[in-house]
């Protein structure tokens, strides 16, 4: 029987429903990893993915529909907004219930490492 797909493999509320902001040190230009080319300047030390200051917000780097199957494509260069927001939080599952999801009550390590 193959294994279950990881819940954010086939979610991506997050990334549609929460501005992403983040330190300029985490571009790449700067020694981050986060490719500038795919942020804006919101001031002269945070930035901003595209896509996610505005409604409807979808931050440019996620590929697939929500609700679906979709993946961050920059996950291994995601800022650190993108990886400490937490899978099954109180956050994740309203975005989850605002887009027809149900909620993640299976606590996270029980699932295999998203991709």
């Amino acid at each position: 029987m193959p294994e279950p797909l990881h819940p954010c493999l086939t979610c991506g509320a997050c990334c549609h429903e929460y501005r992403v902001e983040f330190p300029v040190y985490e571009l790449q230009s700067m020694g981050g990893s986060v490719p500038d080319a795919l942020a804006h300047e919101v001031n002269g030390n945070r930035w901003r993915m595209n896509g996610t200051g505005q409604r409807p917000v979808r931050c440019v780097a996620l590929v697939g529909r929500c609700g679906e199957q979709s993946v961050c494509s920059i996950y291994a260069q995601r800022s650190s907004t993108c990886r400490n927001f937490e899978m099954g939080s109180q956050r994740c599952n309203e975005a989850r219930q605002r887009h027809g999801l149900p909620p993640l009550d299976t606590p996270w390590d029980e699932f295999p490492l998203a991709a």
